[in-house]
């Protein structure tokens, strides 16, 4: 797993969300995956703290599943968004890399557009010869506000 490897892989896991292909964007999750949006960017145990969003992989597929129900009303039409991912930074440990990158992420709905901003931390590994997330942390710019409802994935 080179580091234009994980760069490709980024960008991909951001144009999968961005078009709404959630199903293969779930293919690039490990099965024991946690995905964390904390409160707070000093916050460290999502067990103790108040947690945006706090998932294992069986609630990444309730959440996908939801989202492609038909049911939320935030997703009809689907918003349009698009991601830029930058100032990638990889650390190896062992088998894992852990990788630290900008994004912002800008959302139309409706009459309004939304811009998000923050840095992602994904812990990457090799597994059955594919990239998959072990884990991922969102730390918005903004987490610490009052926020409209977040219908999509960060």
């Amino acid at each position: 797993m080179t580091d234009a490897d994980i760069e490709k892989f980024l960008f991909r896991e951001a144009r999968l969300m961005d078009e709404h292909r959630y199903q293969e964007w779930l293919t690039l999750w490990a099965s024991d995956a946690v995905y964390w949006v904390p409160c707070l960017h000093e916050d460290t145990d999502p067990l103790r703290q108040v947690s945006i969003i706090y998932d294992n992989r069986a609630k990444l597929e309730d959440r996908v599943n939801r989202l492609q129900s038909g049911s939320v009303l935030a997703q009809d039409p689907k918003p349009r968004m698009r991601r830029v991912i930058s100032n990638v930074e990889v650390e190896r440990t062992g088998e894992e890399a852990t990788v630290d990158s900008n994004f912002i992420l800008v959302q139309a709905r409706g009459a309004n557009q939304y811009t998000w901003c923050g840095k992602s931390i994904h812990k990457l590994r090799e597994q059955d010869g594919a990239i998959k997330i072990a884990y991922k942390k969102v730390l918005l710019v903004n987490s610490d506000q009052e926020m409209p409802v977040l219908q999509f994935l960060i």
